[in-house]
């Protein structure tokens, strides 16, 4: 199956790993996060002054240095698990999102246990952590933030089939019954990470 040419997350994270080489063509991309593992052609900024690193910040202090309306694309890339608060970085990111611009993010799984093996890790996740921001979503009617993203893409681990019948067949019916999958069948069976996809609305 062909990635949909619509989506990054399915040409980032690649059924062969981490993207390599550079998709970005043209298209302003900020790696958040981004540590030593930077997307190729995208600005880094981290905390740490790594040779990966364009931009070295404290991203627990806002604003970030960056304009509004500065990129197109922004992965958070096993980031939001450090965040210190998880509604202001997403409300961060949305203000230097381009019109249209789309954020994917990757976390570990709240039952994984690379979850709790990083001490430094703050925050832990399941499918609908994010629904809050979802416009149309019945969880955003809570209001933690004006700030609004369209979801495109939800994946449990990484978004493309997996070339083992069982555990395509597995993934296919966890992603039919994500409520069920994260209340029940997630304590036999945990998936490593989620993926998402959004939009900026608002």
């Amino acid at each position: 199956m062909q990635p949909d040419k619509n989506l990054w997350a399915p040409r980032i994270y690649t059924p062969h790993g981490f993207v390599k080489n550079n998709l970005l063509e043209g298209v302003r991309a900020l790696d958040v996060g981004c540590g030593d593992r930077k997307l190729s052609g995208a600005t880094g900024v981290d905390i740490l002054a790594l040779p990966s690193v364009d931009v070295v910040h404290d991203l627990s202090v806002f604003p970030w240095p960056f304009a509004d309306n500065s990129f197109d694309l922004i992965l958070a890339n096993h980031f939001m698990e450090h965040a210190t608060d998880v509604v202001k970085t997403l409300e961060e990111i949305c203000r230097i999102l381009a019109p249209g611009g789309h954020v994917v993010i990757q976390v570990p799984y709240f039952r994984s246990t690379d979850a709790f093996t990083d001490p430094t890790h703050r925050h832990f996740f399941t499918s609908q952590s994010f629904d809050y921001v979802v416009a149309g979503d019945v969880q955003a009617r809570y209001r933690y933030s004006a700030t609004l993203f369209e979801k495109l893409g939800f994946w449990y681990g990484w978004p493309h089939p997996s070339k083992n019948p069982l555990k395509q067949l597995l993934k296919s019916f966890i992603a039919a019954h994500p409520e069920f999958y994260d209340q029940y069948l997630s304590i036999l069976l945990p998936t490593e990470c989620l993926t998402w996809e959004l939009e900026k609305v608002s």
